[in-house]
């Protein structure tokens, strides 16, 4: 059957779906196993609690100290009480420095150095080392949806004093036992870690435990006790449905962004009316949320509402404004400013948990979350960056890549002391944005670009102006091939077009002065440009060597470690991939919820890119179509003819993408009767791009999603 249907999107939503967990690095809370408790300060508590992190992937997960290619670690508290589930507590962020290889969650593969987490390894932090004041940062630095945050962290912040500064704080009054008798407690430890994130295992970092408190020897402190075990990989707010089968809970997650978790439940009160409990998690989205609404299918009569919020501190500077409530025929809502008119307004930000409740005479259909920032940079409001990278490169630890027999089937390579050769890869690829059928090979471990020296022995940080430039390290050291007993350079194309990979292997090439071997590769991949460093065996580990890239005019670069001792594995791979700076960003991100059965509603939701018009498009047959106006033919799948395109207001056919004006941006979402007969149905949006080079001309159109109904 033959079907098209066309969407005007035009109110504000968050479908809910739940991802599935890939493989990669895999960082989670296995225990809570201690704690410390801090003199209380005007009315104000202070703890910090014990973190054992197990990593449950399939590759080692980064640990690097001095860069921001590490974990950090958030601690948050709650407390169930009549019914209620309100976070009470937060704390600033501690950030890793060091990984043991502890065997906790499973026999670890010990990766033997500190700056890497292996397969199944665990490494423990007391709590008297995550309540560090000195060393901790603050949360609003680090963007949880992708774990990037800038180092060095906090350096806007005075130095700490006190006793509860920067720790877990608390309000006295809320953990007091004789104000809350039947109360029960949870504290809950956070991993953010950015190849975590770039794994797609940011949504299991958080797990937690019972905690009970108890009067101490000066008025006004409480001490904690914690008791139970930890609960791996679930939230407190899970942890609440798991105490009360009341609850209910539900997963929201934002395309290309995080995750909110809703716990709800309900209390009939006898008198026609029933009170609703809401608690609404932020666990990693960096885009927030300004906004929560309960909807009902008919007009409500509602009364007694109640929030709760939890209140940053030790310099953050988020304000700490409650959400006003709105009552609407057929809605309860709250919302705090818009993040345009005030960066800093108190949404909804990744870590925190607020609470609603109402009581209403008509039961709620569902909940819908406004995101605070906008989906993609140029707007107003700071946007959440895009990727972990610095630079134009992000990096991620990846499964152990080795290219064998270079040595034997490949060219010999430079063989003197500091001494250099430019050799050709046998196909185009692309460095910092510019295509090259050549590199230089350094003697000392690099590569350059082609009119750069390949002589340089004495490394570098990178990024730095001095030359050499335009460089990709492997192990950048003074490494000597002529040395008597000492290994050689070799390279080698190998594969066919269009995924031929270029391979320089420095194969037990010694240090200079010494007999100490260095054996590694680095391999450049055809199309996708990425950049593969592989270290096959080493003497020092990188206590005298740099790795990373570094651009043309040594302003930007990713630098994966300098002169740090054990930084470099045997048996490991480091991948570097490009981000182009005239990447065109997509128009809108699709969601959707529903069956997807004959007759049954289904729900897309799109967030838009600012300033560009909606479009969204839905076809179950394939073919090109014609864009009204003088735009031309457009290709995205759909079936042959004419067919209007509509923005958010309505109708439009620019004869000129520069003459468009009007725009409505932001999240949207339709729901839609499904006709009998369908067995698919693929979704696309798209909005002009003022750029003549964007996919399509003047569009640019997403990812299609499809559907296939049961």
């Amino acid at each position: 059957m033959k079907s098209r249907l066309l969407f005007a999107v035009t109110a504000a939503v968050l479908s809910g779906f739940v991802s599935a967990q890939a493989g990669g690095a895999d960082v989670i809370v296995g225990d809570i196993p201690d704690r410390a408790n801090y003199a209380a300060v005007g009315g104000i508590d202070g703890f910090s609690f014990g973190t054992t992190s197990c990593n449950v992937g399939t590759v080692p997960l980064q640990w690097v100290s001095s860069t921001n290619q590490h974990p950090v670690i958030a601690q948050n508290l709650y407390r169930i009480k009549g019914g209620r589930f309100e976070q009470i507590g937060m704390s600033w962020l501690k950030h890793g420095f060091t990984a043991l290889a502890q065997n906790l969650c499973a026999t670890c593969q010990n990766p033997g150095t500190g700056s890497l987490l292996g397969v199944n390894c665990s490494d423990p932090y007391s709590a008297s080392l995550n309540g560090n004041q000195t060393s901790a940062g603050p949360r609003n630095e680090v963007n949880a949806a992708t774990g990037f945050f800038k180092y060095p962290v906090g350096t806007a912040y005075p130095a700490p004093s006190g006793t509860v500064a920067r720790r877990l704080q608390v309000p006295s009054t809320d953990i007091d036992p004789t104000q809350n008798a039947g109360a029960t407690y949870l504290v809950e430890a956070q991993y953010v870690s950015p190849d975590d994130a770039a794994a797609g295992n940011k949504n299991n970092n958080a797990s937690y435990r019972a905690v009970t408190f108890t009067a101490g020897t000066t008025a006004g402190d409480f001490n904690a006790t914690l008791s139970g075990t930890t609960v791996r990989t679930k939230t407190a707010v899970e942890g609440w449905a798991m105490l009360d089968p009341t609850v209910s809970i539900t997963y929201y997650d934002i395309p290309n962004d995080g995750r909110f978790i809703v716990g709800k439940r309900a209390q009939v009160l006898g008198d026609g009316y029933t009170r609703y409990f809401y608690a609404v998690h932020n666990l990693n989205s960096d885009r927030s949320g300004k906004a929560f609404a309960v909807n009902f299918a008919s007009a409500a009569n509602v009364r007694g509402l109640w929030f709760n919020d939890v209140d940053y501190h030790s310099g953050e500077p988020y304000a700490a404004t409650d959400w006003l409530p709105t009552i609407g025929t057929n809605s309860v809502s709250w919302s705090t400013e818009d993040c345009a008119s005030n960066p800093n307004a108190n949404a909804l930000r990744w870590g925190t948990c607020y609470s609603f409740e109402f009581e209403s005479d008509t039961a709620p259909i569902a909940e819908v979350i406004t995101p605070f920032k906008p989906a993609v940079s140029g707007a107003t409001c700071p946007p959440q960056p895009a990727i972990p990278s610095l630079g134009g490169y992000a990096s991620t630890s990846v499964a152990y890549d080795f290219i064998p027999n270079v040595p034997t089937a490949g060219t010999l390579g430079p063989g003197t002391d500091d001494s250099a050769a430019t050799v050709a890869l046998g196909f185009s690829f692309n460095f910092w944005g510019t295509n090259y059928t050549q590199m230089v090979i350094s003697s000392n471990g690099y590569l350059a670009i082609p009119g750069q020296s390949g002589t340089a022995y004495a490394n570098t940080a990178i990024p730095a102006a001095a030359v050499p430039n335009g460089i990709i390290c492997g192990y950048w050291d003074d490494l000597n091939p002529a040395a008597t007993g000492s290994g050689k350079i070799y390279y080698q194309t190998v594969g066919t077009a269009p995924n031929r990979r270029f391979v320089v292997h420095w194969n037990g090439v010694y240090i200079y002065g010494t007999t100490q071997p260095e054996n590694f590769q680095i391999i450049l991949d055809e199309t996708t440009n990425a950049i593969t460093l592989t270290t096959v065996a080493t003497t020092q580990g990188g206590s005298s060597a740099t790795r990373g890239v570094e651009n043309l005019t040594g302003t930007a670069g990713l630098q994966q470690s300098y002169n740090a001792p054990a930084s470099v594995v045997a048996n490991t791979s480091l991948r570097f991939a490009s981000i182009p700076p005239t990447v065109i960003p997509p128009s809108a991100n699709l969601a959707w919820t529903g069956p997807g059965t004959a007759g049954s509603t289904l729900t897309i939701q799109l967030v838009s890119k600012p300033s560009l018009p909606l479009v969204l498009l839905a076809d179950t047959n394939a073919g090109p179509f014609t864009i009204p106006g003088n735009l031309g033919v457009l290709d995205i799948g759909l079936s042959l003819g004419t067919i209007p395109i509509a923005d958010g207001i309505g109708l439009f056919g620019y004869a000129d993408p520069n003459a468009k004006t009007d725009c409505i941006c932001g999240a949207f979402s339709v729901s839609i009767a499904l006709p009998a007969g369908l067995t698919g149905l693929t979704l696309y949006s798209q909005g002009i791009v003022i750029d003549s080079a964007a996919p399509n001309g003047a569009f640019h159109i997403t990812t299609p999603v499809s559907f296939t109904f049961q």
